[in-house]
């Protein structure tokens, strides 16, 4: 799976996969974490300060909840949530909402239904490829290192204290 260079990847927390009771129904729901690089390539259409402010992840939550979460974020980064909503298909019924306000009206648009992260994991790279901002987000944590042009090692040498 060439998901790593995608905008964002989803992290399966396979000890956390869950089985739960609901009256008498058990169903299954899997947890995933998306991590945001604040110091990556946020594209064109994404506003770099926005993406910033993000938190430093989505989850660890509901498959359904983190896609949500993510979704939303890019709309709310963006320059212009209009382009952002051109990129999301509409006719889906039962995903979460993803809403925003262009040209003047309040708009909103629903996610399809989301039964995997594998699912999760195809929508964000998808998007993200058509909002060029590979690397922006990450199944993993993000060193101190990324995004910016100094080695580790160069990094330590320079920190308060460490004389190389």
């Amino acid at each position: 799976m060439h998901a790593l260079k995608a905008c964002m990847l989803v992290q399966l927390l396979e000890l956390t996969n869950g089985l739960h009771k609901y009256g008498a129904f058990f169903f299954f729901f899997f947890l995933v974490c998306v991590y945001v690089n604040k110091h990556g390539n946020s594209g064109p259409h994404l506003d770099k300060k926005k993406v910033q402010q993000l938190p430093d992840h989505f989850g660890p939550g509901p498959v359904n909840v983190v896609l949500q979460q993510a979704v939303q974020a890019c709309v709310d980064c963006a320059y212009q949530s209009k382009t952002v909503f051109g990129f999301l298909k509409s006719g889906h019924h039962g995903g979460e909402m993803i809403t925003a306000s262009f040209d003047g009206e309040k708009h909103a648009i629903n996610l399809p239904s989301v039964n995997s992260a594998s699912f999760v994991l195809r929508f964000l790279e998808k998007l993200c490829h058509s909002l060029q901002c590979d690397n922006l987000f990450s199944s993993q944590p993000f060193s101190p290192y990324v995004g910016c042009a100094h080695s580790p090692t160069e990094y330590d040498r320079n920190k308060p204290g460490n004389s190389a």
